[in-house]
């Protein structure tokens, strides 16, 4: 389907994806209606010229697609109604990805997905084509919608994380190169199993064009991904001990502490192999690397006093994406808790070497406790905040370390007691600025000063 042929959509969900669709839907001459179960934005959307309209006032017979939100099922666990109501009515249900591409998206894509990864990837590999004076835009499922993306050259290239979410929802997606970190059960409910969810990060690796780059993590699921390319697609996996010398040197003395673990490693081999595919030097590459500034709320340094430092990995909602900053630290006084995920810490539990602490907090405190019992101390708090204070206290009677890592890693979704999880980190950070503002000690008792 053409942008000529949309003459009219409805989109359910007026978030900020869905709210971008409108207005280019506007900038296009296409007709649309919208809708969103929750009114408290109603006086913004008026200001941005956007109506509600409810679904029973809809044009149904004219609808030629439904522009639905991310976070609302289509399938699974149930659809909703107006979703439902599309289906029956043989009305595609279409991402504002999808959106996009058909409304005239130009100039080159990659795409990048995984359970645990894709934003710093992302980020990332738009940092070193910008610094390399490439015509680059980033967005998806990490900070603008492509809706609101500027059109580029063909030349450029727009390098956009997506979602299982999203890639359920986008039929038309084709790119020159895409991306897949990793894959391991996570929103299991919306996609009706692990089955499920490991068919939507396939629809990446299915949208390479010929002539194209899949780069692969490791495990074996990605393995019968990499089987299954056609032979016309360049494959490259993103397992450093399979690196030339020069990658692993290069990638083993990266000095840069928005880039620290091992994780981080393999995130900047994904980097490099995109760009090398676009035509950048090794030189240049290495160059940007070491001046990546990182992301919010993944291994961010949130203040240091002091032998003290305060890490906000509020972004890891699974124990996959927290067992990878458990490795990347020493002498880690843990903060975790939320909403857990099926599994709990599983994950986890290999990695507790450097642990000193587990200090627990919200609704999955019990049991995270319970799966950590006999492993690693355990604390439990009620909130982040006392969570936060707690892992101070105990690392500042410690005398046996030179280091003292306050790591907000939490293995959970924030949702117990957070909007989000930049919410639950912006909380963290604020706490730790306030801690060191009062004066952390050291563990002999001796004040240090401020960071």
């Amino acid at each position: 389907m053409t942008s000529s042929s949309l003459r009219m959509i409805a989109v359910l969900g007026l978030g900020r994806s869905g709210r971008a669709a409108c207005l280019r839907a506007a900038q296009q001459g296409i007709s649309y209606v919208a809708y969103d179960d929750k009114l408290a934005q109603k006086a913004e959307l008026d200001v941005q010229g956007i109506c509600l309209t409810p679904p029973a006032d809809w044009a149904w017979d004219k609808l030629d697609a439904l522009v639905i939100s991310p976070g609302i099922p289509h399938h699974h666990p149930a659809p909703h109604p107006v979703a439902k109501q599309a289906q029956d009515a043989g009305i595609p249900v279409i991402s504002e990805i999808e959106f996009a591409l058909r409304t005239g998206l130009t100039g080159r894509l990659v795409t990048v997905t995984g359970t645990n990864g894709k934003s710093t990837i992302t980020a990332l590999i738009g940092h070193i084509l910008a610094d390399a004076g490439y015509e680059v835009a980033i967005g998806g499922n990490l900070g603008e919608p492509l809706c609101e993306l500027p059109a580029l050259s063909q030349t450029g290239i727009y390098v956009a994380e997506l979602s299982s979410y999203q890639l359920e929802t986008t039929p038309s997606l084709s790119c020159d190169c895409t991306i897949i970190s990793n894959i391991t059960p996570d929103h299991l409910d919306r996609h009706g199993g692990f089955d499920g969810y490991v068919k939507a990060k396939k629809n990446a690796l299915l949208s390479v064009k010929a002539g194209g780059l899949a780069c692969l993590g490791t495990g074996p699921i990605l393995e019968e991904f990499a089987q299954a390319l056609a032979p016309d697609i360049t494959c490259l996996r993103l397992d450093i001990s399979q690196q030339n010398a020069l990658d692993k040197a290069v990638l083993d003395t990266i000095q840069n502490p928005a880039l620290s673990g091992p994780h981080n490693a393999e995130n900047c081999l994904a980097a490099i192999f995109v760009c090398r595919y676009f035509g950048l030097s090794d030189a240049v590459i290495y160059d940007a690397i070491t001046r990546f500034s990182g992301l919010p709320h993944r291994m961010q340094p949130a203040g240091t006093s002091g032998t003290v430092s305060f890490i906000n990995d509020s972004k890891a909602t699974n124990a996959e994406a927290a067992a990878r900053a458990l490795r990347s630290f020493e002498s880690i006084w843990w903060c975790a808790g939320g909403l857990a995920k099926d599994a709990g810490l599983t994950a986890c539990l290999p990695h507790l070497a450097a642990v000193r602490g587990a200090f627990l907090y919200g609704a999955s405190a019990n049991d995270f406790a319970r799966q950590l019992d006999g492993l690693v101390p355990v604390s439990l708090n009620e909130t982040l905040d006392e969570a936060v204070g707690a892992a101070v206290a105990s690392a500042r009677s410690d005398v046996s370390n030179d280091t003292h890592t306050i790591l907000l890693s939490p293995a959970a979704a924030s949702f117990d007691q957070y909007d989000s999880f930049e919410a639950r980190g912006d909380a963290f950070c604020a706490r730790a600025k306030q801690l060191i503002a009062s004066g952390i000690s050291e563990p002999s008792g001796k004040a240090v000063p401020h960071a």
